[in-house]
């Protein structure tokens, strides 16, 4: 992308990494689609409240979705190593699948995170251990 994003294209950057659709991450954050496409596409600015479900649900730091020049997401909290999310959230979605446990997509990111906090990497000795969870909760119902 040549020069400055403005904030709605940083939005969206986050949005189309955390993989949800518009309607998912709108409810996702609490607010409506209209109110989401209208901030991607520049046409109204975004609450400041906003800020604070983004720093806290997605670990995106407020002040690059405000002065950011790149749609590159930047942590809040620290870097993100997006390759290694990305296989952790693979191996969640096929640990779910294995199981037979569906999870929404804002669930099955959010134990990604999770997962990546901790410091696990993907890996067969963290795979076998989600799939025990898993499938407990598979069980629950």
């Amino acid at each position: 992308m040549s020069g400055a994003s403005t904030i709605g294209e940083r939005i969206k950057a986050v949005r189309l990494r955390t993989g949800l659709g518009q309607d998912a991450f709108a409810k996702a954050l609490g607010y409506s689609k209209r109110a989401l496409v209208s901030w991607e596409l520049g046409g109204a600015e975004p609450p400041v409240a906003l800020m604070a479900k983004l720093r806290r649900d997605y670990d995106v730091d407020p002040e690059w979705v405000i002065l950011g020049e790149d749609t590159v997401p930047r942590s809040y909290y620290g870097p993100v190593d997006w390759d290694r999310l990305d296989r952790l959230r693979a191996d969640v979605d096929a640990v779910c699948r294995d199981v037979g446990l569906e999870l929404p997509d804002e669930r099955s990111q959010a134990l990604a995170r999770v997962i990546y906090d901790g410091g696990a990497d993907a890996g067969a000795a963290n795979r076998k251990q989600l799939r025990g969870t898993l499938l407990a909760l598979s069980l629950g119902d």
